[in-house]
């Protein structure tokens, strides 16, 4: 009725100081139902809950990383060597100690099944580049410092909702994610595409750090912004750089419902995501002006200010520049969004017809990818221009939507 485990793994570390790193790990379970005061239980099928402790390492940063390091390079046009990285022989894994809490069930004769989770994720000796003065000819160094932890919960459902000739089957997931940097030891730690995000600490990882548009000015048709007094200004060098949101939803999750009837099945996916913030960085070029590329491509442009008294959130126009066209929470917004990512209806041919043709099965099909989407984002919410690195994310530039298509199609087995 009680299971549990132990296990220790070593692992060889980086520098010549630290060899050896110990990942130990602990996991330990209870099937409550075999239990003798569960088993008259009409209610409950099935039930066990488990729990889980474990610490491990990340060490995917590349190969001689504490060696100071040289790079190939040539000036004037004679070939050389240039000093590219400074070595820090002290350079450990990035550690993670992480907690998780789980219950399994089976409800009303395994009608409803599904899984509750909780975890707590501890991760020290972060490995980041840290930034040192230009002047000793470097930019940043690999060291390890500061932590982070992720906490969340995590919960599946299924359902047979109708049984007998016509079936209907219901899968949910959800999953809530809480990201916090908890030290960085004041270091200043960029990332981003368009707009700049930061690693702080108290922060999610990668939140938006920059200017906070706060809409145009109806006498002149600027845009104002959050000036570093609390109040508004038409000066985007004296705008104050303040945390506008992060890339990181609240919470994720999908469901599907599949419907079958004699030789007809139906299912139809849904996915949605919350809580995220997408910086659109083609905004500075589709609303800013009619010169040298840019491409007011929107129609917020058909309301921009255009005379004294107008009341709008679009800036005015230009020539060549117009108003606001700089990098600003004006081009960041709501990332959430439900999507219809596949249905699929299908048709299996009856068994005397396969045996006239002499075939095992055939199965007729038509199925649609990406039919509906619900969002607020004005192009595709489910895009990311830049995909290495945790510090940036949530960006779109330019990137190419997720197609609509439309398959149809005949499984045939010999």
């Amino acid at each position: 009725l009680v299971s549990a485990s132990i296990r220790a793994d070593a692992s060889s570390r980086f520098g010549p100081n630290n060899r050896y790193g110990y990942f130990p790990a602990i996991s330990a379970g209870w099937v409550i139902s075999e239990e003798k005061f569960m088993q008259n239980s009409k209610l409950i099928n099935f039930l066990k809950l488990r729990a889980s402790w474990g610490q491990t390492g990340n060490a995917e940063i590349g190969e001689g990383s504490y060696l100071a390091l040289y790079g190939v390079s040539n000036y004037p046009n004679l070939p050389g060597y240039i000093p590219v990285s400074l070595a820090n022989p002290d350079l450990q894994w990035e550690k993670t100690k992480q907690t998780d809490v789980g219950l399994d069930f089976a409800l009303l004769n395994n009608r409803i099944t599904g899984e509750l989770d909780y975890y707590k994720k501890l991760t020290t000796d972060l490995l980041l580049n840290v930034n040192v003065p230009s002047t000793t000819g470097y930019t940043s160094y690999l060291k390890n410092l500061g932590s982070m932890e992720n906490e969340g919960y995590e919960i599946t459902l299924n359902s047979r909702n109708i049984d007998g000739n016509f079936k209907w089957n219901t899968n949910f997931n959800i999953g809530f994610t809480w990201n916090t940097v908890l030290n960085i030891q004041g270091q200043v730690i960029e990332g981003g595409f368009g707009i700049t995000q930061r690693a702080i600490a108290g922060q999610p990882i990668g939140v938006f750090y920059g200017q906070q548009f706060l809409g145009v000015d109806p006498q002149t048709g600027d845009a104002l912004y959050l000036g570093t007094d609390g109040k508004a200004t038409s000066d985007y060098g004296q705008a104050a750089l303040v945390v506008l949101g992060k890339s990181n939803p609240d919470f994720t999750g999908g469901f599907t419902n599949t419907f079958s009837y004699k030789g007809i099945d139906l299912s139809a996916f849904f996915t949605f995501v919350s809580g995220n913030k997408i910086y659109n960085a083609a905004g500075v070029y589709m609303t800013g002006g009619f010169f040298n590329g840019f491409d007011n491509q929107t129609i917020d442009v058909l309301n921009a200010w255009t005379q004294p008294g107008d009341i709008t959130n679009t800036p005015r126009v230009g020539y060549f520049y117009g108003s606001g066209y700089q990098n600003s929470s004006r081009f960041l917004y709501d990332g959430s969004y439900i999507r219809l990512k596949n249905v699929t209806l299908g048709y299996n041919l009856p068994k005397s017809l396969m045996d006239s043709w002499h075939l095992s099965s055939a199965r007729i099909y038509v199925s649609g990818v990406n039919l509906w989407t619900a969002t607020k984002y004005p192009g595709d919410p489910e895009v990311n221009t830049q995909t290495l690195g945790n510090i940036g994310g949530g960006q779109d530039f330019y990137t190419i939507p997720q197609a609509k298509t439309i398959t149809i199609g005949l499984n045939v087995k010999f």
